[in-house]
């Protein structure tokens, strides 16, 4: 006897949107979500490029997104440039309210003792079955991949005055160049209200969040803009992953268990981070199933993974070739040369979707550092020995 049809453990962007999509195309399935804080989503921001996802995915995920540009920006010493590719943003508010709308039956404050691919058992000792329970609770670690660390902390402002934005800076790396390559990302909600975040690539995960947000209160000041409030802060870290594979995320002998999701799944961009559309595709694939159990759920993602992982081979060279074989300023340049490139190239690399003419491009030429040098940065034997794929929490 079970109680529901799905379980989603964790109320996170990736579960949340599974329990979006199988509202809408199995409405009469019981469906719900586990969560240990007291909102669905946590106090996130979740950014993705028009052209990340199908146009079907985009019109689905445009009623949830805070804001949407037709545009964004970036700005390097040397230069700035207009990108006409679409942008959208999403936050946890607006993700929570879609959710509640849907209907799945939601379980807030309520913490995981233990799960399998047919229970959950919660703290207290209560259990819950279902024939399909999908594990989407994040990663806390990466056991035996080598990593390097992008950080960020951000404030969300009201101002006194228009800030002048039309569209988002996706980096302004006109900054001190301070522990890796540092830029700010900035996203105006409103003619007064925006986001502005302090963001690292770098080797090592501490984030000081006095330190960051003096530095975003300093970039704020230097804009000429004045703060009426702060509204909410954001802080995380992410993965950027320079060697390794997909059983060191998710192990091949998990035969009963639940299936996985999101971040926990190895869904995500390995070098920018951004998971949303590959979220977007796993809730996808999920709706399209014949017949919803953990092993089927768990056997469709595994796919989507290993796929991910084996076209991203090419974005573990370019992340090595930005930590190990770069030092510096150097990092910057690395960037500031890529921004010159046709903004169709630039496109499918935050798509994940390089063709061979674009891998070609991105290194072809005078890069700023050695490629021979990026390539032979991690033998085997030093993978182990950097970072320990270590993820700290930093809520």
């Amino acid at each position: 006897m079970h109680d529901f049809d799905v379980i989603l453990a964790g109320g996170g962007l990736a579960n949340c949107l599974i329990a979006d999509r199988l509202a809408g195309a199995r409405p009469g399935l019981k469906v719900v979500v586990v969560e240990a804080g007291d909102r669905l989503g946590g106090d996130h921001t979740w950014s993705f490029h028009a052209t990340d996802v199908t146009p079907d995915q985009d019109a689905w995920l445009r009623p949830m997104a805070r804001a949407v540009w037709d545009g964004q920006e970036v700005r390097f010493p040397s230069y700035r440039r207009h990108l006409t590719t679409g942008y959208r943003t999403i936050v946890s508010s607006s993700l929570n309210e879609r959710i509640s709308a849907a209907g799945p039956h939601v379980m807030l404050s309520t913490r995981i003792a233990r799960m399998d691919g047919n229970a959950v058992v919660l703290e207290g000792g209560r259990e819950i079955k279902a024939p399909c329970v999908i594990d989407g609770r994040g990663l806390s670690g990466m056991p035996g991949l080598s990593i390097g660390y992008q950080k960020f902390f951000g404030l969300e402002v009201e101002l006194e005055a228009p800030h002048g934005l039309t569209h988002p800076i996706l980096m302004d790396t006109t900054v001190d160049q301070i522990d890796g390559y540092r830029f700010l990302y900035c996203l105006p909600y409103t003619p007064t209200s925006l986001l502005v975040e302090d963001t690292y690539y770098s080797d090592g995960p501490e984030v000081d969040a006095d330190v960051l947000c003096r530095r975003v209160i300093a970039y704020i000041a230097a804009q000429g803009w004045n703060v009426v409030r702060v509204t909410r802060e954001e802080r995380g870290i992410l993965p950027v992953v320079l060697d390794g594979s997909l059983v060191m995320v998710w192990p091949d002998d998990e035969t009963g268990s639940a299936a996985r999701s999101g971040m926990r799944s190895g869904l995500f961009h390995q070098t920018t981070g951004y998971s949303l559309p590959f979220a977007a595709r796993a809730a996808d694939r999920i709706a399209s199933l014949g017949e919803l159990n953990s092993e089927s759920v768990a056997g469709a993602l595994r796919k989507l993974a290993e796929r991910a992982w084996e076209r991203q081979v090419y974005f573990r060279l370019l992340n090595r070739f930005l930590f190990i074989a770069s030092q510096g300023a150097q990092r910057r340049r690395i960037f500031e040369r890529f921004y010159r490139l046709p903004q169709s190239l630039i496109e499918r690399f935050y798509a994940a979707d390089l063709k061979t003419r674009d891998k070609v491009r991105i290194v072809f030429g005078r890069p700023p550092v050695s490629l021979t040098r990026a390539l032979s940065a991690i033998p085997p034997a030093a993978a182990a020995q950097r970072a320990q794929g270590r993820l700290p929490d930093v809520n």
